[in-house]
């Protein structure tokens, strides 16, 4: 099995020959990565988010190119922060992104509300209900992380659905909403991406070969993690 993953050489984690080299975490590993990260090396949460969001962007001009009408699902957690940061760079560079959320701002995590609000004090736009009939360039997927627990439900599901149908190119943050990132296994709904911008390491579940159908093309980049982590970290 081999599954083809882009390293970002401007902020590449590791030099590697092949892709089977790549460390790759469950999503359990991944939690205290990030926890050591953020508590025990100092980095803010938010500087975190603004680089993954920067480099997000920059996927997505490569994906879409000069495209400009781009559809943006940001769900509650980190990943809708870092898509809210996708946005806000996205129009500082001549697109004109729609955000659409999951849920309603008063259930957004606070580190993802106070992006929500950066975005609307640039004058970003916020949507409703998307359309097909929008005419949409591009589709950026940031509802759900790798901490997915069970079928994405509600309008998470919605919004995954109509992505899906609308057959516009998707560009999918740190892993496709709906896809188990320590087991590979496709929830119902799940994104179906042509390309997923992967922050920081590796999860198991987009080398499962089957992840494919659902991940598209691979591209790993570093968002502020260190080169190599702590064996003790893992085993706490």
């Amino acid at each position: 099995m081999s599954v083809d993953i882009i390293i970002c050489e401007i902020c590449v984690i590791s030099v590697i020959c092949g892709s089977d080299m790549l460390p790759t975490y469950t999503a359990s590993q991944v939690t205290q990565l990030d926890r050591y990260t953020i508590e025990d090396l100092g980095v803010d949460l938010k500087q975190l988010m603004e680089v993954a969001g920067m480099r997000s962007a920059e996927a997505a001009l490569k994906l879409f190119g000069k495209e400009k009408n781009i559809a943006i699902l940001a769900g509650p957690g980190g990943n809708g922060g870092d898509a809210l940061v996708c946005a806000k760079w996205l129009k500082l560079w001549g697109r004109e992104p729609t955000v659409y959320l999951s849920h309603e701002e008063e259930k957004l995590k606070p580190v993802t509300l106070d992006q929500h609000k950066v975005w609307k004090a640039f004058g970003g736009k916020i949507g409703g209900v998307p359309s097909s009939s929008q005419g949409f360039d591009g589709i950026i997927d940031g509802l759900l992380g790798y901490s997915l627990e069970g079928d994405p439900r509600g309008k998470s599901a919605d919004l995954i659905r109509w992505a899906n149908e609308s057959q516009f190119p998707i560009l999918a943050l740190d892993i496709p909403s709906g896809l188990d990132a320590t087991t590979g296994e496709a929830r119902d709904p799940c994104i179906r991406a042509k390309h997923t911008v992967v922050f920081g390491v590796m999860k198991v579940g987009l080398t499962v070969e089957s992840a494919s159908d659902f991940a598209g093309e691979i591209e790993l980049v570093n968002i502020g993690f260190p080169r190599e982590f702590p064996d003790s970290v893992l085993s706490k």
